[in-house]
């Protein structure tokens, strides 16, 4: 595990049925840097996770050699179903996925669970304190109006 920054920017977006609220987004093309965690994973475990974020069984590789090549690759209609070289890190490739157009998505404020996950992420890999966790994620579309920073300290603090 390890941190990293992304070019681009998180927003939140959809509705999932998991977490009941936005779930989060990588813009690469948006503004800014995103704050993430790395993992050395091999093809496989990063095919298995793939999948799992899109509700299907593991077990089918993904054809990373079209991602490597071009940086972006569309593998499906899915919310992630674009996968992205988003950077380079000790000499190996950098992998995401996130949606293929993050213009059409429709903000949508995520659940407080959510956020108190990726809060505890954002402390946790970065070494962020609770005030500028508050501020990261209020600076990401989708969760403001219904988060306010108050509002979102006790989620972060609680």
């Amino acid at each position: 595990m390890r941190p990293v920054s992304l070019p681009g920017s998180v927003l939140f977006a959809w509705e999932s049925p998991t977490w009941g609220g936005g779930i989060a987004f990588l813009d690469p093309t948006g503004p800014g840097t995103s704050r993430a965690t790395a993992y050395l994973v091999t093809p496989r475990q990063f095919s298995d996770v793939h999948a799992q974020e899109m509700w299907r069984e593991p077990g089918v590789d993904l054809d990373l050699a079209p991602l490597l090549a071009s940086g972006r690759r569309v593998v499906g209609p899915g919310r992630y179903e674009t996968l992205h070289v988003a950077g380079e890190l000790e000499g190996r490739p950098v992998l995401t996925f996130s949606a293929p157009d993050a213009d059409a998505l429709e903000p949508r404020a995520p659940a407080a669970v959510y956020l108190a996950t990726m809060a505890d992420g954002l402390r946790d890999a970065h070494g962020l304190g609770d005030d500028e966790i508050v501020d990261y994620l209020l600076g990401c579309p989708g969760a403001a109006p219904e988060w306010d920073a108050d509002r979102l300290a006790d989620v972060v603090t609680g």
